[in-house]
């Protein structure tokens, strides 16, 4: 996990800007380095190149995935599995009972990932995201661990 007082802002928000993705719109450098900055907050890159990460939170006994993205030249080659098997480990840790996320319907890797993982959809949320054209639905997801 690269979340450490030493580690450059710079370096992390420069690679957190380079992953691509057509989907999410990145949060500015104040709002990036605010994130890091915050112990209950978690930011991942993928190893050993940093072409992915991932974002969450953890309140009290629970974690929120906030954002996993892997960028769009190395999707299905392993790497978003070993990201979420980090914040697995990381959320088993901090004795966390559950992670909570949400994934766009229409992202049927994603969704088939997570159900490896033995999340389960629990809910879902119209019109979440917001393409060029149009509106998509979110699925919330979530693990036990207890």
């Amino acid at each position: 996990m690269l979340k450490r007082k030493n580690t450059n802002i710079n370096f992390l928000y420069d690679i957190y800007c380079s992953v691509k993705d057509n989907n999410e719109k990145k949060w500015g450098k104040a709002e990036f380095t605010e994130f890091i900055q915050k112990k209950h907050n978690i930011f991942i890159l993928s190893e050993p190149n940093p072409v992915g990460y991932l974002k969450a939170t953890i309140t009290k006994d629970q974690m929120e995935i906030i954002s996993f993205i892997i960028d769009k030249k190395f999707r299905k080659k392993g790497i978003g599995k070993a990201l979420l098997n980090k914040v697995l480990v990381i959320a088993a840790n901090k004795k966390v009972n559950s992670i909570f996320l949400e994934v766009s319907v229409e992202n049927k890797i994603a969704i088939n990932l997570y159900k490896k993982s033995n999340f389960l959809k629990v809910g879902e949320r119209k019109n979440y995201y917001s393409r060029k054209d149009r509106k998509v639905n979110a699925y919330i997801m979530k693990l036990n661990f207890s």
